[in-house]
């Protein structure tokens, strides 16, 4: 780490959980008398809200600080991975404010908080911030307060979309003379009020959404003839951005929903013979059958899943429906198609029987060299397909020095996606810094293993040739 906070050096570190360590790195160590003993005994003898939990380790007359992280995300990876609305941007910079404008209530000084998105965190929601203070005497001539809670606004701005970031920067110069945390909180509740008095309407209900309802009118107004059910269409386009498909189940899951469905039973009928009433039969007996459909769909059907407009299917219903209308063949078909593999078609394309033209009758066309491959060159990833042992590896090439890896979503597309159970929106980080490249956990809920140990969340890891990274169930191989 280049960067230091009041003269100390940061890393993250993990210690029965994760935390943040604060540290001096100048062969003496952080003697106890740069600390405030006031701000140190206040921080030990009370939860302070809004404000990290803060643990003093003493190692060979050494002191660091040891900042808790659990069940907390940092500002900069959050701001990468949810869209920050100006009310949001509003309602987080009031609580920061509010959070260090109670502290004086607990003895502390408004120059030991450390105003920098990469030293705020976030809990469950964005008025639910956590901040970093150090108990240091620190000179309360060396900078005022409100010039560092504009740079922060300045700093979260600059990430924010384009329309976003023009409403804060023109927020931000009706602030720049403003001399007092109130006057602060002042402009900010302003700006809340201002956003909430948006009417915004109501979100459609699922069933509706991605669907157009036409106007009613059953008579053609040219001819006076009937024309088709505006229901009905609707219902056509309702099926047609969003339908059903069943996945058939194994039979090892089949017999362990049957297991819990039993006991489920066993439990529900055993609670109303101990206690017979009417009331109770009767819900015993509409759980006792909700369970048994349950059983049926998964067994004779398989587990539902809802596709979205833009998946390429076939209706579960398509190929019932083509039976009933003599067109077998084509129906079968039609549910058998699968998307083409690219460089599977490549691959093997000197085994496929092409016509060519040539102006020159019976001469040999040159195909070129099948055993010739380019290899590919500078830093990438390389992942093997599961389960398919002989099959060339899919390559991704590293082109950004701050290169994403994750599941993404339609608002933040990660630069390498992983559709798997489990992978976050941005799950690693790959970076380039002077040593070479660097993989780093973005606060991940299942974590990431560099070579099978696992990382310490947002800590820098150096990356070398043929390195194994775990996300998941999946291994990549860094290539450089």
């Amino acid at each position: 780490m280049t960067e230091e906070i009041f003269g100390l050096r940061y890393e993250f570190v993990y210690q029965h959980g994760h935390y943040m360590r604060l540290y001096k790195d100048d062969g003496e160590g952080l003697a106890a008398d740069a600390l405030s003993n006031l701000q140190l005994k206040m921080l030990e003898a009370n939860t302070i809200p809004n404000i990290l939990p803060l643990e003093i380790q003493e190692v060979d007359n050494r002191i660091n600080l040891l900042y808790s992280l659990s069940a907390k995300r940092m500002l900069a990876q959050v701001l990468k991975v949810e869209e920050l609305s100006k009310c949001h941007f509003a309602k987080l910079m009031y609580a920061i404010v509010c959070a260090i404008d109670e502290s004086k209530n607990y003895m502390l000084h408004e120059t030991g908080f450390v105003l920098k998105d990469n030293f705020i965190f976030i809990g469950n929601g964005w008025s639910d911030v956590f901040l970093t203070y150090v108990p240091m005497d620190q000179s309360t001539d060396e900078w005022r307060v409100h010039n560092a809670i504009l740079d922060l606004m300045r700093q979260i701005g600059s990430k924010l979309n384009d329309e976003t970031r023009r409403d804060v920067e023109a927020s931000l110069e009706t602030m720049a003379s403003i001399q007092s945390l109130q006057d602060f909180k002042i402009k900010l509740l302003k700006l809340m009020d201002q956003q909430s008095t948006v009417q915004e309407g109501l979100p459609k209900p699922i069933w509706k959404q991605n669907a157009v309802i036409k106007p009613l009118n059953l008579i053609n107004s040219a001819d006076e003839s009937p024309i088709h059910s505006p229901v009905l269409d609707a219902k056509q386009e309702i099926v047609s951005a969003q339908s059903v498909v069943f996945t058939p189940t194994t039979q090892r899951t089949q017999i362990i929903v049957l297991i819990g469905v039993i006991l489920v039973m066993a439990l529900l009928w055993q609670h109303y013979v101990s206690s017979p009433s009417t009331s109770t039969l009767h819900l015993s007996a509409g759980i006792t059958m909700l369970l048994a459909d349950v059983w049926f769909v998964l067994k004779f059907l398989g587990r539902p899943r809802y596709n979205r407009v833009g998946e390429k299917h076939v209706p579960f219903f398509s190929d019932h429906t083509e039976k009933h209308s003599g067109n077998k063949r084509e129906a079968s078909t039609v549910s058998k198609v699968e998307p083409p593999d690219i460089q599977s078609h490549y691959q093997n394309l000197h085994m496929h029987t092409t016509l060519l033209q040539n102006n020159a009758r019976n001469a040999t066309v040159f195909l070129g060299n099948q055993n010739l491959k380019i290899k590919p060159e500078g830093p990438r990833l390389e992942r093997q397909h599961q389960g398919v042992q002989t099959s060339v590896p899919t390559s991704v090439p590293i082109l950004c020095d701050h290169f994403t890896i994750g599941r993404g979503d339609d608002n933040l597309k990660a630069d390498y996606v992983l559709e798997e159970a489990g992978v976050s929106r941005i799950h690693a980080e790959i970076t380039k810094c002077d040593q070479g490249y660097a993989l780093k956990d973005t606060g991940s809920t299942n974590g990431t293993s560099l070579n099978g140990e696992a990382l310490v969340t947002y800590q820098s890891y150096l990356l070398k040739d043929g390195d194994e990274i775990q996300i998941v169930c999946q291994t990549i191989i860094f290539r450089y």
